[in-house]
């Protein structure tokens, strides 16, 4: 089934071959590049996520052998602290393994 354009349509961007009809060929050419952008793009903002935790957890290490906090603020706050490195190992991790899960299905 053939789809004729007008000039000012916004499903001109699917006409691949520029003939000014849209085939469902092309139709659904234009849905998996939009799905690959769209996995692209989550991929890059998980890559993000993963590198804001380990950049953090360096900052964190690095503050706390600093002598800018004292020991005994450390002390009080060693159970939180604890918690929030193993949640950042955590976004790490995931981000790791889904990398490599994604690697072996391709």
């Amino acid at each position: 089934m053939i789809k004729q354009l007008e000039d000012d349509s916004s499903f001109n961007k699917y006409d691949i071959n520029k003939d000014g009809t849209v085939t469902d060929e092309e139709m659904a050419k234009a849905k998996q590049m939009l799905e690959m952008e769209l996995k692209e793009e989550k991929f890059q903002q998980q890559e993000r996520m993963a590198w804001c935790a380990m950049v953090t957890m360096l900052v964190f290490t690095i503050l706390l052998f600093s002598p800018i906090i004292p020991i005994g603020r450390v002390n009080a706050l060693s159970d939180l602290l604890g918690l929030f490195y193993i949640a950042q190992a955590g976004v790490v991790g995931t981000y790791m393994g889904a990398q490599a899960l994604a690697s072996k299905k391709t």
